[in-house]
């Protein structure tokens, strides 16, 4: 049971700003480290209703980098090294093996904003869903109305039991990503600019 009740609300459109803001932030936090990094997530899809957590995705070429934490937490993130990754997803095809769903996890200091960051590695099949479903709910109506009557719908039943709530989400995030990937064959999707990405200088 979570002490933390769960919450989905009707779309802030300051998530946005929020969300690049963040995006900005982690990026130079890892400076060039960062390939490209995201907001992603429900509050980066405009209209989606969500609970009031920025996602940041983040990635890199090689997540054993002895500074990439310390860069982290130099910047003010909290690391939190029981979160390692992600439950595979069984439809996705596998790209890099284990590092398909491997991630290092930071969360927000505390008392402030409630933040989420996912730093994977480039070419994982996780992190291409994250931005694939993000892009998908974007586009489609009819699947950001319903994933978000679903979420809310299921955040009102489970409201203090967290592991339910994921528990009986996932499967729904595997139909709607089932469905994203045949859009992406239809549209040619390929990841698009990041929000943000490490500059030189120069």
């Amino acid at each position: 049971m979570s002490r933390d009740p769960i919450h989905v609300s009707p779309h802030d459109p300051a998530w946005a700003e929020e969300g690049l803001a963040f995006a900005d932030a982690v990026c130079v936090a890892l400076g060039s480290r960062a390939l490209r990094v995201d907001h992603v997530g429900s509050t980066a899809v405009p209209g989606l209703a969500a609970k009031d957590v920025i996602d940041i995705q983040a990635l890199v070429i090689d997540l054993e980098d002895d500074g990439l934490v310390d860069a982290m937490k130099a910047a003010g993130f909290v690391h939190r090294p029981d979160n390692t990754g992600d439950e595979p997803n069984l439809d996705t095809a596998p790209s890099l093996g284990p590092d398909d769903w491997r991630k290092v996890y930071f969360r927000e200091a505390k008392g402030q904003r409630r933040l989420h960051i996912h730093i994977r590695r480039n070419g994982a099949a996780g992190a291409r869903n994250m931005l694939l479903m993000r892009d998908f709910l974007r586009d489609n109506e009819s699947a950001r109305r319903d994933y978000g009557d679903f979420k809310m719908a299921l955040a009102d039943k489970t409201r203090s039991d967290r592991s339910a709530y994921q528990a009986i989400k996932r499967p729904f995030i595997s139909t709607v990503l089932r469905s994203a990937e045949s859009w992406a064959e239809i549209h040619h999707w390929a990841p698009g600019v990041p929000d943000s990405y490490w500059r030189t200088e120069e």
